[in-house]
């Protein structure tokens, strides 16, 4: 089971979101983005930057940082779309996960960073052991489980670090992680993994403020 992850371009880059320290930090990836190939480096490389600016307060309004009643990821989990290039080739948004609440498990298909900025997380890593041959099937591996306090930063990168689940482990207030990522990942078809039935289906997740536009399966 795979998808097409090649979406129409955008008029002009979106702000949902628009302060100076987010965009001198989408500056900096741009920059980074484009004189690096490899993308572990690329992560390498940003991560100073992000770990800045998830230290930096008040620059994510009080908006984005709460759930989803609608959301598409179930469960109230909010995933607010804070900044999208006009090529779709960098997205940085915030998943707000309820006390107590988990994330389906996911992959992302796409490089990309994440850092709480708020809360504490569990964050559960697996791998695909199937070849993928059997339609709706999927077998996966518990590689690791970390926990996750607030400023820590860690790497997406397919194959192996892009499927994971991930819960928020407050009690009175949701996590909130901010994402960054080399795709649109929001609109993206890809996959939701089922661990008891080990199956796997197509999986939208959306974002909490900003419709679906030129997307395709």
């Amino acid at each position: 089971m795979t998808y097409s992850t090649t979406l129409e371009p955008l008029e002009v880059d979106q702000w949902f979101v628009d302060r100076s320290e987010l965009r001198s930090f989408v500056n900096i990836v741009q920059n980074i983005v484009s004189t690096t190939r490899d993308r572990s480096e690329t992560l390498t490389t940003i991560e100073p930057y992000f770990s800045q600016l998830l230290k930096q307060n008040g620059w994510l309004p009080e908006r984005f940082a709460q759930p989803n009643s609608d959301s598409n990821m179930g469960s109230s989990i909010g995933q607010w779309l804070l900044y999208r290039s006009k090529e779709r080739s960098l997205t940085i948004f915030s998943l707000v996960i309820p006390p107590g609440s988990t994330t389906p498990i996911h992959d992302h298909l796409s490089w990309g960073l994440v850092g709480l900025y708020k809360g504490g997380q569990e964050e559960t890593v697996y791998r695909r052991v199937d070849n993928g041959e059997l339609e709706g099937h999927a077998q996966l591996e518990k590689i690791d489980v970390y926990q996750v306090k607030k400023g820590r930063v860690y790497h997406i990168l397919p194959p192996d670090q892009d499927i994971h689940s991930v819960k928020a482990t407050t009690v009175f207030t949701p996590s909130v992680s901010i994402h960054v990522m080399g795709n649109d990942t929001g609109s993206v078809w890809r996959h939701q993994y089922n661990l008891e039935t080990q199956s796997v289906r197509a999986f939208r997740s959306g974002y909490s403020n900003a419709p679906f536009r030129g997307v395709g399966k």
